[in-house]
């Protein structure tokens, strides 16, 4: 007994002197972090593309951007839930870069009236009711989101709208983190982020 009592001491202190293993799952969720640039630099790249055209065109050409939607879902709604905003920035920077490009380009939203309230006017309008009946648009920017892991995939095409004809297109990438907001915590893609408190 005197011989078995100093051995179990010893494989005591020795198991006591093996480091512990450490989890094999890492316990530090990733940090959600912006994309490095805005929505207006991406769509830079598109407007680039689209401005190389197989045609040189008239001073009177008149040219409209369209909303974007999803390539999958053509009929239905504007893209929803995290890119909510992400189809009217893309049409937004496209009309103010190939503005600044020179193209005449058409605010066919321009409403008959300037509609005044007690805090805010507006003249721009998605209600056909206040629209002309006829718009003087010869081209039209039009095009499609894809959603991949990592980013959205906008195709864009300015096309002559009394023939059909694809004069020019261009594709880019914009990262599905550049709409994030503020928010502390957020739900992506079924996986909550925190942002730094």
């Amino acid at each position: 007994m005197r011989l078995l009592l100093p051995l179990l001491l010893v494989n005591l202190a020795a198991c006591s002197l093996i480091p512990q293993p450490e989890p094999s799952v890492s316990t530090n969720a990733p940090k959600a972090a912006m994309a490095p640039y805005t929505v207006n630099d991406y769509i830079n790249n598109l407007t680039v593309q689209l401005s190389h055209i197989k045609e040189p065109l008239s001073n009177n050409t008149r040219i409209g951007v369209s909303s974007f939607y999803f390539a999958d879902a053509l009929d239905s709604k504007l893209m929803t839930e995290q890119a909510s905003g992400l189809s009217q920035q893309i049409q937004e920077s496209l009309l103010t870069q190939m503005t600044q490009l020179g193209y005449n380009t058409v605010e066919y939203r321009l409403a008959n009236n300037l509609n005044l309230s007690t805090n805010a006017d507006s003249v721009l309008s998605r209600d056909l009711a206040q629209l002309r009946k006829r718009q003087n648009i010869d081209l039209i920017v039009t095009g499609t989101v894809t959603r991949q892991q990592h980013a959205y995939i906008v195709n864009a095409r300015l096309v002559n709208i009394n023939n059909k004809q694809v004069l020019s297109a261009g594709s880019t990438e914009i990262p599905i983190n550049v709409m994030w907001g503020d928010e502390k915590i957020q739900q992506r893609d079924g996986y909550l982020y925190r942002s730094e408190y």
